[in-house]
């Protein structure tokens, strides 16, 4: 028996929650994001913090008031407040942020001083995986090799040689889970990261168009007796975002594996109003390689920019202690003297057509 009572003092023990509340103090917050071989994208936000019980509206928090800038070895930008953007700051410099080098982005404001400083990534290395086969209910699938150097951002045209186009099928072995079918494989250098973020923007998703139907006559136009399907749920076949991935024989899985569709609110007039769609671009964290690019990495039909994306250790730790994640432990900020995140990224970008599997809707 006392051997029982120790053994169930140690699990106890051992399975306590450290629930000690971290001290608040109100801070100056600074957020930047730097990308490797391009100049500075996005605006640098300074502002006051508040505590969860402080009546103050997040307006009067902004500062647009404070000097801003960014250092590094050989370099230093001078910021200016963004006009009719409270806290924001920008740069008319084309200075470019390289790949391998160390910047600080630094505020001062009223006497006080906060700064972050971040190492970006080198580069993102990606590569096709040759093609494969996928097997699965006895059947054979070919996974195709891909053309990934079709886009490069600095160009015009962006679009620098032809894209792929793949066909999304529905049903078992398709989109049943993460082991589906993938529609190709993507290789990065996984060595020199802790997590590679992919983005998928689709290109084509404001595509507007009548809701699709069932011609069950097979004369080319919707008629009253034949079913629709009605996705906003209004009892009228009208418009949608067309490239939504939404076959409603499938998207319970889809909402089982991707959470429930967002929809229009009531305040949106029209056919708008409770139609389904989907968040654009859409994130993806992933640590090893080869990435199988599966259904569950596309949310419109149509053309996609994928962006493969290296992040800084800043990054990976900050996001590390968000709730998402990990809900016993805070995010780690590098902002010294403050809160907020000062980050950066190398990335590799490249174009993909996404096709329904039957072209009649």
């Amino acid at each position: 028996m006392k051997q029982i009572l120790i053994l169930s003092i140690f699990i106890f023990l051992s399975c306590s929650i450290n629930d000690d509340q971290a001290t608040y103090d109100e801070k100056l917050v600074l957020w930047a994001n730097l990308r490797s071989n391009f100049p500075l994208v996005d605006t640098v936000f300074v502002a006051k913090s508040a505590s969860l019980n402080q009546n103050v509206s997040s307006m009067d928090l902004w500062i647009d008031e404070a000097e801003v800038y960014i250092v590094g070895d050989t370099v230093r930008i001078d910021l200016i407040p963004v006009i009719n953007s409270p806290g924001r700051y920008f740069t008319n410099s084309n200075y470019i942020f390289q790949g391998g080098m160390t910047y600080k982005v630094e505020a001062i404001f009223d006497g006080d001083t906060v700064s972050g400083v971040t190492t970006i990534p080198e580069k993102m290395e990606i590569s096709s995986e040759p093609q494969t086969i996928y097997s699965c209910k006895d059947n054979d699938y070919d996974v195709p090799q891909i053309n990934i150097n079709n886009y490069d951002p600095w160009s015009f045209p962006p679009i620098t040689g032809p894209i792929d186009t793949l066909t999304l099928l529905q049903g078992e072995c398709f989109t049943e889970s993460f082991a589906s079918y993938p529609l190709f494989k993507i290789n990065f250098n996984e060595e020199n990261y802790q997590t590679i973020r992919i983005m998928t923007l689709a290109l084509e998703a404001d595509s507007v168009d009548l809701e699709p139907y069932t011609d069950t006559n097979n004369d080319g136009i919707w008629n009253e007796n034949e079913y629709f399907d009605d996705w906003n749920q209004n009892g009228l076949r009208d418009s949608c975002f067309i490239n939504l991935i939404y076959d409603t024989t499938y998207k319970d899985v889809y909402e089982l594996w991707k959470e429930t569709y967002p929809r229009g609110s009531g305040e949106e007039s029209g056919w708008k109003r409770n139609t389904p769609f989907r968040y654009n671009p859409w994130p993806w964290n992933v640590e090893t390689s080869p990435v199988s690019m599966t259904w569950l990495f596309f949310d419109y039909y149509g053309l996609q920019l994928m962006t493969f994306q290296a992040t800084d250790d800043a990054t990976f730790n900050y996001f590390q202690g968000l709730p998402e994640f990990n809900q016993f432990v805070l995010p780690n900020s590098n902002v010294v003297n403050g809160y907020g995140l000062v980050s950066s990224s190398a990335s590799r970008s490249f174009l993909v057509y996404i096709k329904r599997s039957t072209d009649s809707i």
